[in-house]
């Protein structure tokens, strides 16, 4: 078999990086190269500007013994895409590319807004169970919401990272409203009875937000937690779990991002102080029998789905609940530390995608043959 070049479709702001590469960045680069190896792929790094219909071939930094170097290589027939921009020049672009035969997956032309996910999901009756009580912010649905929760979250429709997220608690006669704007830099409370803070009334009137019923999850060392669940198509053109990263909120915060100070952890640490009650194998099983059937409930709406990266947490009790979707499995700065990975396992959620590749490549040579 001779060696074949991919596309890996990366943002304009690590495009920029490619020629210095350096810190986790470089890391993961490395973990692409080397399973592009494996499959016999030359990694061809590209900006989708640069990718033009009309044109068979396509500047693309590649991998050479003398570094990164921008060269003209015939365009690949099979893309990885790891961007999120979901603008209408960029599916146009992608349409075109593929009524020419190019086969990209992972292609970002879903609206990623979290309510919109959270309503197709609740088609799949099994799924349903699993989903906290989702709401569009509005006066009303907060009011209704308040009255049926002592514990919701607000957070943007649209967002990463947890940036916007706010805690609402009710105790006693009063509630309250945990938040921090990005200008601050730590959390601030807010008490009220019946008239909203002002920060609530500025975001029910601009119609970003969501609420959420507050999920009560298992903790670890008196911390909540929930996961990363990478779920991506392997060399047979399944979906599998390649990954389960935990990430443990900061002693008395509520968010588990790494940006607010969580910390990564495998399952396997954590289960046996957790969720005792159950075996880590079942544990295990339940969680990815429950991440697949979510990925296959997306991909009847969203086509060439291979690289999902799902938020979900778990009671005392081990029931899986979902909380979110990402379009791209990884979370570089959970996984990695002084530029290598927290632990070897966590290596699947970057080499994956280089086998589904390979599989694409050659079901795409035996339909030739046929």
């Amino acid at each position: 078999m001779s060696y074949e070049g991919v596309g890996v479709l990366v943002p304009s702001a690590v495009y920029k990086q490619i020629p210095q590469l350096s810190g986790n960045l470089k890391s993961m680069f490395l973990l692409f190269e080397q399973a592009a190896e494996k499959n016999k792929l030359i990694p061809c790094y590209i900006k989708l500007s640069k990718l033009r219909p009309s044109k068979r071939s396509v500047v693309a930094y590649v991998k050479t013994t003398n570094g990164y170097q921008l060269m003209r290589v015939p365009r690949p027939s099979i893309i990885y895409s790891r961007i999120i921009d979901i603008s209408q020049a960029v599916r146009k672009r992608i349409r075109s590319l593929s009524q020419e035969g190019v086969t990209l997956f992972n292609i970002p032309n879903y609206d990623v807004e979290k309510y919109k996910i959270h309503q197709l999901l609740l088609k799949d009756e099994i799924i349903s169970k699993h989903l906290p009580q989702t709401e569009v912010l509005t006066k009303q649905n907060l009011r209704k919401m308040m009255t049926e929760y002592d514990s919701l979250i607000l957070k943007q429709n649209y967002g990463e990272r947890g940036i916007g997220a706010m805690k609402l608690e009710q105790r006693n006669d009063f509630w309250t409203l945990t938040y921090k704007t990005p200008k601050m830099i730590n959390f601030k409370r807010l008490h009220f009875s019946n008239i909203l803070p002002n920060i609530l009334e500025d975001h029910i009137e601009n119609g970003h937000y969501i609420i959420q019923e507050r999920i009560k999850l298992a903790t670890y060392n008196g911390a909540p937690f929930d996961m990363r669940v990478a779920v991506q198509k392997d060399g047979e053109g399944k979906f599998k779990v390649t990954g389960i990263m935990c990430k443990v909120a900061k002693k008395n915060h509520f968010l588990t991002n790494g940006s607010e100070g969580g910390q990564t952890y495998r399952l396997d640490d954590i289960h046996s102080q957790a969720i005792p009650k159950i075996p880590l194998h079942v544990l295990q099983k339940t969680i990815s029998i429950f991440t697949i059937r979510v990925a296959h409930h997306l991909e009847q709406y969203f086509p060439h789905l291979a690289d999902l990266g799902f938020d979900i947490c778990l009671t005392k009790e081990g029931t899986p609940y979902f909380i979110e979707c990402n379009f791209i499995s990884d979370y570089v700065g959970g996984l990695f530390q002084h530029q290598k990975l927290i632990h070897d396992e966590w290596s699947k959620v970057f080499t994956t995608p280089f086998d589904y590749a390979r599989y694409l490549m050659n079901q795409k040579k035996t339909r030739k043959e046929e």
